[in-house]
């Protein structure tokens, strides 16, 4: 409500300073018809007029500028909130499609294109007063005059028109090789390791080379536009000035023009004029406008949020942590299947380990416990409720998750851990680094839980990242534990502290058990879990605990025993 006000007070002031400046041709006809009838009286008052018509155009000219520049930045703002809380909720299968880069070129250069729409608003106001009032002035002055100049506003209405379609193709593509350009860039500095390690900074600088071309040529299209319409307008209109300055002087020959009426007249046409520059920057500031709105809409506002709570989503008063998936399938958006028939149960307090060969589903199976997807046959229960029933915020605020690539974000080391608890007290995060074994490391950093990290954790090492990862998801004293392997990037001394930690949280050592399901990439850790599922090709092939799947002698045994003989390595079951 108060930014609509501001704006309203914005287009007042605009209509205001528009308005007075149309109104000095008359001043100017006065002000000659004194002079060239030796009133010098009223020639004084007309001066003073002139000062007084322009102080008041001051006030109205500052507090356009000023209004629409506060509602200009307020809408902006609105606007990046509104769209970084729609990437909030969008679903995971949306992000799998976009480059990170091409997101930040729609929340940086398109919205800041987006925020010339108030610019669009003041001109839309100031173009049309002026038109309207010139061509009032001037044929009130001289009908015959006013006639012969209004000859080109057909040639103007279609120079413009013509100019603001090509505009907005223009502005589109500009737009589009922004983000391409932005995406490659982003994607270049977080990769920085990668490609210095594979030699590839001269194949990468080729690439840049090459968008940054693109890019040019489509800045240049559009500014090829910019620049032919405003001197093509100038143009226009001195073909007509040019017409009425002859027919002026047949007009002042036959005495049927004063020279008041002529000064008077010009200064209606350069008002006239003024409003058609306006109303070209209009058009050409709309297609910016409109190329950029369309790039918001489509890349993130307009995207489908599949995942949302139903209504009356529900929660519950004490959860145990008890999860089955019932003859679950599920089937990725562009048509690759992941799991069919999937069940089992997981008991409350109990473990449950996922094995198989890298591509089994494992991680999809993680993927739809948390709800980044929904699965596409079957159910997933939580307590005996389907998950869809449940509020996906509270249901993710019962599982802790320890990736087994850990994403740490510029802060500090106790932010990072509250991430998951932000009402976590110093004392829950310190015992949360103790069971992570944190302790260790943080004694040795001069601020301890408050020393700042660099972006993506880079100032402490990966082992070190991983337990602050195991800490950030105990702090919140989850029902549900999930790990994906989260001991495989510490070294061996800090491995046996972490496994033995979680161990403790898993059995109940040190609080009630934890319900664990485990995505397993060694065997040794899954045959410590109470149960184990061995998926391929997103189906069930075996499950059962360690004992029970080796004394069955199938694909589980065969498994292990490659695997504990060295046959096979980590990596294949990935």
């Amino acid at each position: 409500m108060a930014q609509r006000r501001t704006i309203v007070k914005g287009l007042l002031c605009s209509a205001g300073a528009a308005g007075l400046l149309s109104g000095t041709a008359w001043f100017i006809k006065f002000i000659l018809d004194a002079v060239e009838n030796g009133e010098s009286e009223t020639l004084w008052k007309l001066s003073l007029g002139v000062i007084l018509l322009f102080s008041v155009k001051y006030f109205f000219t500052r507090g356009q500028t000023y209004y629409l520049s506060e509602a200009s930045t307020r809408l902006t703002s609105d606007l990046r909130i509104r769209l970084f809380a729609k990437l909030q909720r969008l679903p995971m299968s949306y992000f799998n499609s976009k480059r990170s880069g091409a997101i930040q070129s729609v929340l940086t250069n398109d919205v800041n294109v987006y925020q010339n729409a108030i610019t669009v608003v003041r001109d839309g106001i100031d173009g049309p007063i002026k038109v309207v009032a010139g061509v009032v002035t001037i044929f009130i002055l001289q009908p015959t005059l006013a006639a012969a100049s209004m000859l080109v506003l057909p040639a103007l209405a279609f120079v413009i028109q013509r100019n603001a379609r090509k505009m907005k193709r223009a502005q589109a593509d500009v737009q589009h090789d922004l983000g391409e350009l932005g995406a490659m860039t982003q994607e270049s500095l977080q990769g920085i390791r990668i490609v210095k390690a594979f030699g590839a900074e001269e194949r990468n600088l080729g690439r840049l080379r090459a968008l940054v071309e693109r890019s040019f040529e489509s800045q240049m299209r559009a500014v090829r536009r910019i620049a032919t319409l405003r001197p093509l307008v100038e143009l226009i209109g001195a073909c007509a000035l040019a017409i009425v300055v002859f027919l002026c002087g047949q007009l002042v020959k036959s005495n049927s023009l004063t020279v008041a009426d002529l000064g008077a007249f010009i200064m209606a046409l350069d008002v006239i004029n003024q409003g058609f520059k306006n109303l070209g920057s209009l058009t050409q500031t709309y297609s910016q406008v409109q190329a950029a709105t369309d790039r918001i809409y489509s890349e993130i506002l307009d995207a489908p949020e599949t995942i949302q709570d139903t209504e009356g989503a529900i929660v519950l008063d004490r959860p145990i942590g008890q999860i089955e998936f019932r003859n679950v399938g599920f089937v990725y958006p562009e048509g690759s299947r992941a799991l069919e028939g999937v069940s089992f149960v997981l008991e409350p307090g109990r473990s449950l380990a996922l094995v198989g060969p890298s591509g089994a589903g494992k991680s999809t199976i993680a993927d739809l416990l948390l709800r980044f997807f929904d699965p596409s046959e079957g159910e997933i229960l939580f307590d005996g409720i389907d998950i869809r029933e449940l509020k996906t915020s509270w249901l993710r605020a019962q599982i802790g998750v320890v990736p087994q690539q850990t994403f740490l974000f510029a802060g500090s080391i106790a932010d990072n851990i509250r991430l998951g608890a932000p009402d976590a007290g110093e004392e829950d995060v310190r015992a949360a680094g103790i069971a992570a074994h944190v302790d260790p490391f943080i004694a040795s950093l001069p601020k301890g839980y408050d020393e700042t990290l660099g972006e993506r954790g880079v100032r402490i090492s990966g082992g070190e990242g991983q337990r602050v990862a195991i800490a950030r998801a105990l702090v919140r004293k989850p029902k549900v534990l999930l790990l994906d392997e989260a001991t495989s990037n510490l070294d061996a001394e800090s491995e046996k502290a972490v496994q033995q930690a979680l161990e403790e949280v898993m059995c109940g050592e040190s609080g009630p058990p934890v319900t664990t399901l485990l995505i397993a990439h060694r065997l040794t850790t899954a045959a410590r879990a109470d149960t184990i599922v061995m998926l391929r090709k997103g189906r069930v092939v075996e499950s059962g605990s360690h004992r029970d799947l080796m004394d069955q002698n199938g694909a589980y045994a065969a498994m292990y025993r490659a695997f504990s003989s060295g046959i096979l390595g980590d990596d294949v079951l990935g």
